[in-house]
């Protein structure tokens, strides 16, 4: 019966140790599967850093230079920390630089045509509906070179930039929309600041009216285009969409007018010259006056404690 026992407590013992050793046998296989995980995540992250920020490695230094197509420069420089804080800071460079990989990534663009056919192809990849719309537009038709003789096109980096791409939905953004649309419209800038629209959202209210939400954003045309959104036809709807209260004549209002040009209408600039006589004739009375009061007062002594005549 000892021999028994002591059998099988020495079986019971063997059996406690072969048990400790699988389980710290299993307990190193796994550390030893985490370990090897996180060194492949960490070669992985590394090579994709490399692949997708490695650009940056050159690109990233002002002293880089620009290079010339179709005789204009291009600024070889991009900033890091600008790109990084955009709305495609998280992209990797060749998301949009179709083309250029780790392994060829000095491909030269020939020409603007080139660099412009491209990018738009780029935007295409991710922005299909908004493409497609701004295929359509006045400034889609442009692009294809069949209306105003030739006249550049904007593409989609020409509103939107190219490395410091802006989230739309920012008051920043907002506000810059009217120097954005006046790279090609420069007189509109100044007569829609001259409006209340153009006064609120300079002041920081981001709710009101900006080109866009009048003309539209990527599906713009002509107002004579009975598509657009400020033809006759869609004119009240598209006022109604802030001022929901608003009537036919509420559409009458003008904007983008120059009050003294001959083109204004007669009655704009009727008012305006009177505005504008009405402002030099009362200021002129008021120096002439304040002169004349300034000369009785020196001639009877008042500024010198002089007394003077009554």
């Amino acid at each position: 019966m000892k021999t028994v026992a002591g059998a099988a407590g020495g079986f019971a013992k063997e059996f406690t140790c072969l048990r400790r050793g699988a389980g710290f046998g299993i307990l190193a296989f796994i550390l030893l599967v985490l370990l090897t995980g996180e060194v492949a995540w960490a070669q992985e992250s590394a090579q994709s850093a490399e692949g997708d920020n490695g650009c940056l490695v050159c690109h990233g230094q002002e002293y880089l230079g620009s290079v010339e197509v179709d005789g204009a420069a291009q600024d070889l420089f991009v900033g890091p920390e600008a790109y990084e804080e955009s709305a495609h800071g998280l992209l990797p460079c060749a998301s949009c630089h179709i083309g250029f990989t780790h392994d060829n990534p000095h491909q030269m663009v020939t020409n603007a045509e080139f660099f412009a056919e491209t990018a738009r192809e780029a935007c295409r990849n991710c922005h299909a509906d908004q493409f497609e719309m701004y295929q359509q537009s006045y400034h889609g038709e442009l692009s294809r070179g069949g209306v105003a003789g030739g006249v550049l096109a904007p593409g989609c980096t020409d509103c939107h930039g190219m490395h410091q791409v802006q989230r739309v939905d920012t008051l920043e953004y907002r506000q810059d929309i009217q120097q954005i649309c006046g790279q090609c419209h420069g007189g509109r800038t100044d007569t829609f600041l001259d409006t209340y629209h153009g006064k609120a959202i300079t002041l920081g209210r981001e709710a009101s009216a900006t080109c866009v939400d009048c003309h539209g954003s990527h599906f713009i045309l002509p107002t004579t285009n009975p598509m657009s959104t400020l033809s006759e036809a869609n004119h009240l709807d598209t006022c109604q969409t802030c001022h929901p209260d608003a009537d036919e004549g509420f559409t009458s209002f003008l904007v983008h007018i120059q009050p003294t040009s001959t083109d204004a209408p007669l009655i704009v600039f009727a008012v305006a010259i009177f505005y504008i006589s009405m402002i030099v004739v009362v200021f002129a009375f008021g120096g002439i006056h304040t002169l004349l009061y300034i000369y009785r007062g020196l001639k009877n002594g008042l500024y010198f404690g002089k007394g003077g005549h009554h």
